[in-house]
């Protein structure tokens, strides 16, 4: 302990209102809430690292780089109550919060912490698979240096970042254990590369193209095909679009820590005593002729716990510069499947809704909706003008594109992964995302575009193990739900914005009469999905968009527009609101 500590963390304490005596309880309430009455530690220490964890308590939620996870109440935490979460951005407080996780992380009491993704962070890739109640997959099968999966994922990687300079290193953390929210064990492994730097989108499409091989080799027999066959014998939930999940990548997502413990969520919220342990640094080695040689670098005692917490955290600087890449491509250039989801957003589907009120609950004993929330799902669409008029329109809306190697033009989303890709020599246009972000970009290209024949994930290949929804009765395909209107898209460039259409002019398009309409919100709405617009009551709304209103026979269904307090735009559920005018009536009433 260095000079000084002990006498700060008092200081510190009173300045939190700890007395003496709470400061010789501290241990003692530490075995209490976390359930271990034969801890051991130096009172001194664990009031020392209480008292930095609250120094950095952030003010709000939009300020802190780090999260507490479900808001567990640790031991640390005042009067039982978890802070927003925790400002932490200069070097030397780092390095103590990396020293403070591994201690606790020795004593066996781990932190609870995530960090919230910067918009550069080291490249990861989460690995879960499901077992049954006695057993699940070891996780050397998955990772080590002679798995099939290993080798496949570090050849990926290294084609994709071709400036390695001969070599890779990944490492390597487990989590395996019992998930206490189903009873059953999981193997949760993490790869983090710290040598490359990437985004929300580069890592999301690595992420695409590594499922699609994954599948590819599956296809053609050999180890892959055997590992996958293990995985499904122990659960069919073991597919590869939910072994390698997306969701870490949505968002302004935070990620668990490594060393830190995963907590279940309510009614548990308790940890599930099974933190991101280290197991070691794997090192791909790159010859001639494509020759790869994997070998461990270093394991878990060839390190302290700090190191291993700092070479595991994700964040960026400001200005860190993302590592070169070459562009995946692959037939389609299509999502293999869809990620994970919770399952608690309703969302638009070709039917126009999945029929439940806007209702955040699950339903029971549901086909399962052909769209779904954690889905990466593209719309294909052609340019009706030139691709130079197309690029000055977007940079309206999305700010100036970026260029990729292959000559296509991407506009993001700002704060989120969505994107808008544009191939100027076949003016093709794709907008790429989540449903509910799909849908607000649709809007905006739809006045420059016009619907392709076989609209939606055109080279897309239906695996053979996934019995998924095919074309609807009608012959349209599910994701057509998220296209406007073709009649919208009439005079491509003589309408700037589809908002700026009048009543009339929508009615002569064919659009629901209700667009352009004034509606009360009579009941709040919690946007979950980029893309949704969040409501409380007796806001105003003015509907723009209503892509199903001719073909919808209720008002269960999601219709896109903009709130007249605020100027907010996005998608929410009809039934929610009531016109104005009737609003008015039942008032005076």
């Amino acid at each position: 302990q260095a000079p000084g500590r002990a006498s700060l963390a008092v200081v510190a304490a009173m300045a939190h209102g700890i007395g003496d005596e709470q400061q010789r309880d501290l241990l003692s309430w530490a075995r209490e809430v976390r359930g271990q009455e034969h801890l051991q530690a130096d009172p001194d220490f664990l009031n020392e690292a209480r008292s930095f964890l609250l120094s950095k308590e952030a003010e709000s939620t939009r300020t802190a780089t780090h999260t507490v996870l479900e808001n567990y109440p640790d031991w640390w935490t005042r009067n039982r109550r978890a802070p927003p979460g925790l400002e932490i951005e200069r070097q030397e407080d780092l390095e103590d919060l990396y020293r403070y996780a591994g201690m606790l992380f020795s004593l066996g009491v781990p932190l609870t912490l995530a960090e919230r993704r910067t918009p550069a962070f080291r490249l990861f890739q989460d690995i879960e698979a499901w077992g049954n109640r006695e057993t699940s997959l070891p996780g050397e099968e998955l990772i080590s240096p002679d798995s099939p999966l290993a080798l496949l994922l570090g050849a990926l990687v290294a084609e994709v970042f071709p400036g390695h300079g001969g070599f890779l290193d990944a490492a390597v953390y487990d989590a395996t254990g019992i998930s206490q929210t189903r009873g059953l064990r999981k193997t949760s492994l993490r790869l983090v590369w710290p040598g490359v730097v990437v985004d929300s989108d580069r890592a999301a499409r690595l992420r695409d193209l590594l499922v699609h091989r994954v599948t590819c080799s599956v296809e053609e027999g050999g180890p892959i095909a055997e590992l996958e066959a293990k995985l499904c014998d122990l659960s069919s939930a073991n597919q590869w679009y939910s072994v390698f999940s997306d969701a870490p990548y949505a968002g302004k997502s935070s990620v668990r820590m490594p060393l830190s413990d995963r907590v279940s969520p309510l009614p548990l919220r308790a940890p599930e005593r099974r933190p991101l342990v280290p197991v070691g640094v794997l090192r791909f080695a790159f010859g001639g002729e494509g020759k790869m040689k994997v070998e461990w670098l270093c394991r878990q005692a060839d390190l302290d716990d700090a190191e291993w917490v700092k070479i595991g955290c994700l964040r960026q600087s400001a200005d860190a510069q993302l590592t070169e890449w070459s562009v995946p491509s692959w037939p389609g250039n299509q999502p293999i499947a869809p990620g994970n989801s919770r399952g608690r957003v309703k969302v638009r589907t070709a039917g126009g809704s999945d029929g439940g009120g806007g209702l955040r609950l699950k339903a029971a004993n549901r086909t399962p909706a052909p769209e779904r929330a954690g889905q990466l799902l593209t719309v294909d669409r052609r340019l009706s003008g030139a691709p130079d008029q197309f690029c000055d329109k977007m940079e309206q809306h999305l700010g100036k594109a970026t260029v990729e190697p292959d000559g296509a033009f991407v506009w993001k989303q700002p704060g989120g992964d969505a994107r808008i890709i544009m191939h100027p020599e076949d003016k093709r246009v794709k907008v790429v995302g989540r449903p509910n972000q799909v849908r607000s970009l649709v809007v905006i290209v739809a006045p420059y575009t016009e619907a392709q024949a076989g609209l939606g994930p055109s080279g897309y290949q239906q695996p053979q193990h996934q019995q998924g929804l095919g074309p609807m009765p009608n012959g349209r395909l599910p994701s057509a739900a998220f296209a406007p209107d073709a009649a919208l898209d009439a005079d491509a460039y003589g309408t700037s914005d589809p908002h700026a259409l009048g009543p009339q002019d929508l009615a002569d398009r064919g659009t629901s009469r209700i667009a352009q309409q004034l509606r009360k919100a009579t009941q709040g709405f919690d946007a979950e999905g980029q893309g949704e617009l969040g409501l409380e009551g007796g806001d105003i709304v003015c509907v723009t968009h209503d892509p199903e209103g001719d073909n919808a026979g209720s008002t269960d269904r999601w219709v896109y527009g903009r709130n007249e307090a605020t100027g907010a735009c996005g998608w929410f559920p009809l039934t929610h609101t009531l016109p104005l005018d009737e609003t008015t009536q039942t008032q005076s009433a």
